[in-house]
């Protein structure tokens, strides 16, 4: 089962942080119409609108502040701050229209997104964890299938180790048996010649030595 859990996760092989980053492709391009139009909006007051615009009545502003310096000095950091708002506004107004040119509309790149996201959370539903938490599971499960293939590794070795000894315990069985024999021959024949030296010629002593 790990092992069929792994085969699985490492064919759709999910980056970190990926569930987080097609979310929010994914619903930037599913509300792409209403942030175009709601873009367009911003532009429109902010700058776009040459009679009442963010921009036109800051300028007016800064215009009448100019005046204001110049009859007190006093209020030069009243100016200081409308062209800081008017810095401002133009910045954010050529903010907008870099994130419009930006702004893609791809049917297949969005069906894409949208299978991706499915297959994140139909995995993550099957192995019972949140879809953000796939990644981490995904490694965790790795490391663990990988733990036991060190463990079964350990377990060969141990009976290599096993076999070797006993083989060694064979061969060592087996020289002391050939040892043995070799004195139990040699006391075959002094027992034996003990015997006929007591007039019993026919006599013979033999000593059996099993190897099992």
């Amino acid at each position: 089962l790990l092992q069929y859990q792994v085969e699985e996760l490492n064919e759709f092989a999910i980056n970190e942080g990926e569930f987080e980053s097609i979310e929010t492709e994914h619903k930037k391009l599913a509300n792409s119409t209403a942030l175009i139009e709601l873009c367009r909006n911003q532009l429109h007051i902010l700058q776009d609108n040459d009679e009442g615009s963010v921009e036109s009545l800051l300028n007016t502003s800064i215009s009448q502040g100019q005046d204001l310096e110049s009859y007190d000095p006093e209020l030069g950091s009243v100016l200081a701050m409308l062209n800081d708002a008017l810095i401002q506004v133009q910045e954010s107004s050529s903010e907008i229209e870099r994130y419009l040119d930006g702004l893609e509309l791809d049917p297949e790149y969005f069906a894409h997104l949208e299978q991706r996201l499915s297959k994140t959370m139909q995995l993550a539903r099957k192995h019972q964890v949140m879809p953000n938490e796939l990644y981490t599971h995904h490694q965790s499960l790795l490391e663990e299938l990988e733990d036991l293939g060190s463990d079964d590794d350990k377990l060969d070795d141990i009976r290599e180790q096993l076999n070797a000894n006993r083989e060694a315990y064979l061969q060592h069985a087996k020289k002391l048996s050939q040892s043995r024999g070799r004195y139990a021959k040699e006391l075959d024949k002094q027992v034996t010649q003990s015997i006929h030296e007591l007039n019993m010629p026919k006599g013979k002593f033999t000593i059996a030595v099993n190897f099992n």
